[in-house]
């Protein structure tokens, strides 16, 4: 029993040295990380590392991942190990002989099988067995023992032929994981317009404010003023009752605008997920460098769009499902080959021993033929393809307009508030000059305080409807961006452990630079 399992251990360790090259392994890459910071690029980075449904979608992504990795499973050797033992007997009946006969006996299968990429099975097998029998007169070998060493190849010819038919998991996971990255993006992106819309809200309703807050501190100077005056007998009591309504309708309109400003950084916070209290950088809001274009930006969300590319990698899926429906169209011819060695003795070390020489050897090759008639079910398959890839393409067809609308609504959006930022500054510039001259006027008693007031508003819409120009010239370009499929690129933002290899074990995450 000793020699019989070092046998065994001896043969298990030179098939897995043969198979060895045949296994394919895939590697994984490493994962980066984000970083928040309290500047627009900080809010941004913030987001995506806190953002509930991007962490989702990154999850979803490495699930994804994993069955690619599963999908290589297909070239896992397997070993079968079967045991059998039983007796059977029987009466032989002859002309001249009638009598017992039966025998006794025991088989172990070892076998170890391997698919390979061009949808072969390969298999390498030690039968071993051995019978006694109750045969009157007794063969001479009695119990016999019987050892065989086999190779054996089936290889499909044209039904299930070739690597893309072995390997379609791994190929259906690659580009279902491909697919979870553009929903990945997409999911980034969206989140990058939502911060950067709200961002921009908050620094209109704070320049809204400190506007607010000079018409305050004015109205409270000119209100002083005109009690000055009256104290001193030289200004009509109705000019105070003009001051004193005007400062209250200018703390009125602070608070609308305070309660906005903190509407907004709600807005924001929600967007940043977080409950802390937010502190913006100080600055005024930029007016944007963009010339958007529409064909070059529908050309640019053709490249870029994660919707789009999502699709088209739909298709691409639906191509690969087509050919391999149109190859289970094609009849089964199947390539068998067979080559063994046998060894007999009246003892197992005996037939072991025999294994090597080539007195016992066999060899068989054939080819069997095998057609489903009507092959209905290949035909419908290959039926459904056609019409879901068709279903694809149209619904990627609607996206592509809808996209192209989104662009034209965007560049409009763009030019108009480009031109209201223009003409929102001329009117601020005519106002303050108007403003200027009323308050020397007042000083001389050449205007009344409802002038300088009603000249004061005119400044102080002026110069929200700057804030409002440039706070929606900055959302319009957002929205280009975001249209073109650029966000991203614009934002800096990339992905880490998303194209090296087969990430089964990366984690998805975003890195802002």
């Amino acid at each position: 029993m000793i020699r019989v399992f070092h046998s065994m251990i001896l043969f298990c360790l030179c098939v897995v040295v043969f198979l060895a090259n045949l296994v394919v392994v895939p590697t994984a890459c490493q994962a980066g990380e984000v970083v928040a910071d309290l500047t627009l690029q900080g809010a941004e980075r913030l987001a995506l590392q806190r953002s509930l449904k991007l962490r989702s979608a990154q999850l979803a992504t490495a699930a994804t991942a994993t069955l690619i990795t599963r999908g290589y499973s297909v070239y896992d050797p397997q070993l079968r190990l079967s045991w059998q033992e039983g007796t059977f007997r029987d009466i032989t009946n002859f002309q001249f002989f009638l009598g017992e006969t039966g025998a006794e006996g025991r088989q172990v299968d070892l076998s170890l099988s391997q698919k390979i990429f061009s949808g072969a099975d390969l298999t390498l097998a030690w039968t071993n067995q051995r019978q006694n029998q109750f045969s009157d007169p007794p063969p001479e070998l009695n119990p016999e023992y019987r050892s065989e060493v086999s190779l054996s190849l089936v290889q499909p010819l044209l039904k299930d032929f070739g690597r893309e038919v072995t390997e379609q998991d791994q190929i259906f996971a690659s580009i279902d994981r491909d697919m979870s990255v553009q929903q990945l993006r997409a999911q980034a992106s969206a989140v990058v317009a939502e911060v950067r819309n709200a961002w921009y809200d908050v620094q209109r309703y704070r320049d809204q404010l400190a506007t607010r807050d000079i018409s305050l501190s004015l109205a409270e100077k000119i209100l002083a003023e005109n009690r000055a005056r009256l104290d001193a007998g030289i200004l009509a009591p109705i000019e105070v009752l003009e001051a004193e309504v005007g400062l209250q309708v200018r703390r009125r309109e602070r608070l609308d605008s305070e309660r906005a400003l903190h509407d907004a950084i709600d807005r924001l916070a929600l967007a940043l997920n977080t409950h802390e209290e937010l502190t913006l950088e100080a600055g005024k809001l930029p007016l944007p460098d963009i010339e958007p274009d529409e064909n070059r930006g529908l050309h640019t969300a053709q490249l870029k769009r994660p919707e789009l590319l999502e699709l088209q990698q739909a298709i691409t899926k639906q191509h690969v499902q087509r050919d391999l429906d149109k190859n289970q169209l094609l009849p089964r011819l199947d390539l068998g080959a067979s080559y063994s060695h046998k060894g007999i003795g009246e003892g197992f070390n005996e037939a072991v021993d025999q294994l090597p020489e080539d007195d016992i050897r066999s060899w068989q090759v054939g080819l069997t033929l095998s057609y489903p008639l009507g092959n209905r079910a290949a035909e419908s398959d290959l039926l459904r393809t056609n019409l879901e890839m068709r279903r694809i393409t149209l619904e990627r067809q609607l996206l592509l307009d809808q996209i192209r609308q989104e662009i034209r609504a965007a560049i409009r959006q763009i030019e108009v508030s480009r031109a209201k930022v223009g003409v929102s500054r001329d009117e601020s510039g005519l106002a303050e000059e108007k403003l200027r001259i009323l308050l020397k006027r007042k000083e001389v008693g050449l205007a009344t305080t409802r002038e300088v007031l009603e000249g004061e508003e005119d400044l102080a819409r002026a110069k929200t409807d700057e804030s409002s120009a440039l706070a929606d010239f900055n959302i319009a370009a957002t929205a280009y961006l975001h249209a073109t499929g650029e966000l991203l690129d614009q934002a800096k933002i990339r992905f880490v452990g998303v194209d090296a290899g087969m990430p089964e074990k990366a984690a998805f995450v975003l890195d802002a630079q």
